[in-house]
């Protein structure tokens, strides 16, 4: 007896049990804004880290000819080898020395000159020496 009542319970339920998904699916033609946010942000993304590569490409670009004595020293830089620290050694000694553009420290030797360097300087005195054989 319990169980014929169990199946007319169930078999009058049947209906329900049919239409228990169809609240799950939305109308297809309307979309959140919520639900575009992963995808604009992904794009925001893709569009800063092109953006950054073509940056990099087009400061370290020397194929152009430009008047930019900042670009001139990096490229007189990069044709004699100097890693970071010598460039930042270089840009000070312009700096020290009240050179107008950095780049005039690789045609004056006498900038060189170890009794002539300026106090802030005076530490450095070997790599002075080293790149002053080095560049000239």
């Amino acid at each position: 007896m319990n169980s014929t009542l169990l199946v007319t319970n169930l078999l009058a339920q049947y209906s329900r049990w049919q239409r228990l998904g169809d609240r799950l699916h939305r109308n297809r033609g309307r979309m959140d804004f919520i639900e575009m946010l992963p995808y604009l942000i992904g794009l925001v993304v893709l569009c800063a880290g092109i953006a950054a590569v073509v940056a990099y490409l087009k400061y370290n670009d020397f194929s152009k000819p430009c008047n930019d004595p900042n670009r001139l020293f990096r490229e007189l830089c990069r044709a004699h080898g100097l890693d970071r620290g010598s460039r930042k050694l270089l840009q000070q000694l312009a700096m020290q020395t009240g050179l107008v553009q950095p780049a005039e420290v690789f045609l004056t030797p006498a900038v060189f000159e170890v009794n002539q360097l300026p106090e802030q300087l005076q530490r450095e005195r070997e790599r002075v020496m080293e790149l002053r054989g080095q560049l000239f």
